[in-house]
């Protein structure tokens, strides 16, 4: 095994929390640190905060195995999760993760003879570091967040969904930009319950992108290489309509249809909030934790009001067409 002193460590900071990253190898390092850029992790100096996380990432020897009393509790997009008394372990066919939430701190080792070709799943980082992000009173989800003077929007859909594109088209219409695909959520000091953005860039496929014309000259390359989506930095060509936080009272789930002119249909607090769950992939993961996930999610749901978005060829044609859908309901809920 290598020995401690090859670690290198940058420390990184999430909404004020401090999480010291390390590593043995050059190649995982620069992996690392293109994955802590892709998720918004804003490098910091040496000692400026304390770090209550710590998430080493280091190369070994030997086969990594598992306890012999590890249980399988999830999988997810190809990781396997088990668990043993309040260890958790995340793993793919490379990686082998060690995570201890009660104490912030995890290890992820690989083989070292896979150093050729050495390769650090977004998935894996991403679900590593949120698990010990959760003890810290964050809580993640995969959606989108914008606001305006009425209140806050959260985009939340799978993958595909056009949550990126709407989210753009708001931009574009005079909303406020959170983040495009990745959020965290904390309880505020009342019964609300604040979101604010992890992944900070918008991504759009080429061909979304060339919805705006006006941004042509904008888009850059992804910040990881197997990601063929163009970046856009909307916090430089925006720089007014930038939120750092904002406690939603409007949740949509789009969904992409065929019919002309799209439609906002009513939904129940349990659709939505089963909805909310599917996309919060930890929330089966790490039962001590479990419940103080869902009952941010429940908070979030009591607060707002909750709408399936049957997006149509209108909105495919122009996603600017969404804000007045959305102005529409919030004006209703004023006169209310």
């Amino acid at each position: 095994m290598r020995c401690a002193e090859s670690m290198v460590y940058a420390p990184y900071e999430v909404h004020g929390t401090g999480v010291l990253i390390g590593w043995d190898a050059a190649q995982i390092g620069a992996r690392v640190q293109a994955l802590c850029a892709y998720f918004g992790l804003a490098p910091i100096p040496r000692d400026s905060v304390e770090c209550p996380v710590t998430m080493m990432w280091r190369t070994q020897d030997s086969q990594v195995s598992l306890p012999a009393a590890a249980c399988p509790v999830a999988q997810h997009h190809g990781l396997q999760v088990w668990q043993v008394n309040t260890e958790l372990y995340l793993g793919d066919r490379e990686w082998l993760v060690k995570l201890d939430p009660a104490v912030g701190q995890g290890i992820g080792t690989l083989l070292a003879a896979s150093l050729t070709a050495p390769t650090l799943p977004v998935d894996l980082f991403l679900y590593s570091l949120l698990l010990l992000l959760r003890r810290q009173g964050w809580y993640a989800a995969h959606a989108a967040c914008l606001a305006n003077e009425d209140g806050g929007c959260l985009i939340v859909a799978d993958s595909g969904s056009g949550k990126s594109t709407l989210t753009l088209g708001l931009v574009q219409a005079g909303w406020n930009y959170l983040a495009d695909d990745a959020v965290v959520f904390r309880r505020s000091h009342g019964e609300h319950v604040d979101v604010l953005p992890l992944r900070q860039d918008l991504y759009l496929a080429p061909e979304a992108a060339a919805l705006f014309p006006d941004t042509s000259d904008h888009w850059q390359t992804c910040l990881l290489r197997e990601d063929t989506k163009q970046r856009l930095e909307v916090r430089a060509l925006y720089p007014a309509q930038i939120r750092d936080t904002c406690q939603p009272d409007l949740l949509l789930f789009p969904t992409i249809v065929a019919q002309p002119e799209s439609e906002l249909v009513p939904i129940g607090k349990a659709d939505a909030l089963l909805r909310l769950i599917q996309q919060s992939a930890l929330l089966a993961i790490d039962p001590q934790q479990a419940s103080g996930h869902l009952d941010v999610l429940v908070r979030l749901v009591r607060q707002s009001r909750h709408y399936r978005l049957l997006a149509g060829q209108d909105l495919a044609r122009n996603p600017r067409r969404i804000a007045p859908l959305l102005e529409e309901i919030q004006q209703q809920a004023r006169c209310t």
